[in-house]
C-alpha cells in the first residue's frame, strides 16, 4: 500500500500541481487515482467496496500521504467513514446505507466530517466543505446527521485556507434538509479523539520528511570547505529534531496499541491525548530546527521544505494543539488522585 502512494506521488504531484494546488485548485486527478485502488475508501467493509482496513492501516495510509504533502482531504474522508461506523459498528442503518449508497453511484465522490455547532447551525472550518458531495456531522449531543449537496444542505458562509493553504470553510446547515440522523453516547468524544489521531498520524509523516530533507540537504551544503552536517552546532540541530521525532512517533504507537488492546475507551482517550499533545508540540518544534538547518534556503517558494512545515505548523492547532491535550490529561490525572496513578500508568 505504501508503495502504490509513493508511486501516485511520483506520477501526480508534479510542479505544476502543486502550484495550483497552492492557488486552490482542487487536484481531482491525485484524488481519482487514489480512489482507483480503493484508498479514498479503504474504510468500508468489503461488502460496500471498501478494503476493510483496519485503523492502525488505515493511520500508516495517512501518515504516509502526509509524508508527500499531497493535497487532499483523505484524512477527512476516513474520518467520516469512521464516523459513520462509530454510529453504528455493524453496518446497518440508514446513515450506513446513505454513505454506501453514496459512494455505490460514484467511487469518487467527497464525503467529509465536521463537529456541528447546533445551536447556531454551523460547522466552523471544515476542510474541502466546497468541494464535498456529502457531510456527516456530529454534534454535542452525540447526534450524527447525513447532509447531501444535491439536496441543498449547507451553504458556505465563509471560505478561508489554513496555514499549509488547505480550505477550512464555516458552513450553515439547513436544518430542513438534513436527510438522516442517528444518535450515539459520546460520538462527539469519540471524533475528537478520531481527529486527534488522525492529525497526529499525518504529523508524524511530515515530520519524517522533514526530518530526512534536513539530513539530506545538510550532507550536500558546503561551507568553509566541508558539508554543514560536520559542524557540531548542526549535528545537534538534526540530533534534537530525530529525538523529537522518535518521542512522537512512539506515543503514537502507544495511542494505536492501546486501541487495538482496550478499543476506545479510557486507556484510548489517555493514549491519543498524549500522543496528539506530543505531536503537536514535536510538530512545531522539528519545523523550526529544519528551518534553522536549511537556513535562508529553505524559506523559498523553490524549495518544498515549506510544504511539510506549514502543515506541521497548521496541524498542530487542529483537533485540538498540546496546551489543550496536555490540559485534559492533567485533569485526568488529577482525577485519579496519587495512589490510583501509578497503578493507571502501568495498565496503560
Amino acid at each position: 500500500m505504501l508503495d502504490t502512494i509513493d508511486r501516485i506521488a511520483a506520477d501526480y504531484l508534479k510542479p505544476a500541481a502543486i502550484h495550483a494546488a497552492e492557488e486552490g485548485v482542487f487536484q481531482l486527478s491525485l484524488w481519482e487515482a487514489l480512489g482507483d485502488v480503493g484508498l479514498t475508501t479503504a474504510m468500508l467493509p468489503d461488502s460496500a467496496g471498501g478494503l476493510a482496513l483496519g485503523l492502525h492501516e488505515v493511520c500508516d495510509m495517512l501518515s504516509r500521504c502526509a509524508y508527500h504533502a499531497m493535497p487532499i482531504p483523505i484524512a477527512e474522508t476516513a474520518l467520516a467513514i469512521a464516523l459513520v461506523s462509530a454510529s453504528n459498528p455493524q453496518w446497518t442503518g440508514p446513515l450506513a446505507d446513505a454513505l454506501i449508497d453514496t459512494y455505490s453511484k460514484e467511487q469518487h465522490r467527497l464525503v467529509l466530517s465536521a463537529s456541528l455547532q447546533k445551536e447556531e447551525l454551523m460547522a466552523l472550518r471544515v476542510g474541502w466543505a466546497g468541494q464535498a458531495q456529502a457531510l456527516v456531522l456530529v454534534d454535542e449531543q452525540g447526534t450524527v446527521s447525513w447532509c447531501d449537496r444535491p439536496r441543498q444542505a449547507w451553504q458556505v458562509v465563509a471560505a478561508r485556507r489554513n496555514l499549509a493553504g488547505e480550505p477550512r470553510e464555516d458552513v450553515r446547515i439547513h436544518a430542513e434538509h438534513i436527510s438522516t440522523r442517528s444518535h450515539g453516547m459520546g460520538l462527539h468524544h469519540r471524533f475528537e479523539q478520531m481527529g486527534a489521531l488522525v492529525r497526529a498520524a499525518q504529523i508524524n509523516g511530515a515530520i519524517e520528511r522533514t526530518l530526512q530533507l534536513s539530513i539530506q540537504y545538510a550532507n550536500e551544503r558546503k561551507q568553509f570547505g566541508r558539508a554543514i552536517g560536520k559542524f557540531q552546532a548542526v549535528q545537534h540541530m538534526l540530533a534534537v529534531l530525530a529525538s523529537h521525532a522518535a518521542a512522537s512517533q512512539a506515543a503514537y504507537q502507544a495511542a494505536l496499541d492501546a486501541i487495538a488492546g482496550h478499543g476506545w475507551g479510557e486507556h484510548a482517550a489517555w493514549s491519543v491525548a498524549i500522543a496528539k499533545a506530543r505531536a503537536s508540540e514535536a510538530g512545531g518544534l522539528c519545523a523550526d530546527l529544519a528551518h534553522q538547518v536549511h537556513g535562508a534556503m529553505g524559506f523559498t517558494r523553490e524549495h518544498s521544505l515549506h510544504r511539510f512545515t506549514r502543515r506541521l505548523y497548521a496541524w498542530r492547532d487542529e483537533f485540538g494543539n498540546e496546551a489543550y491535550w496536555q490540559s485534559r490529561v492533567g485533569a485526568w490525572t488529577l482525577e485519579l488522585g496519587a495512589e490510583a496513578l501509578w497503578d493507571h500508568l502501568v495498565r496503560q
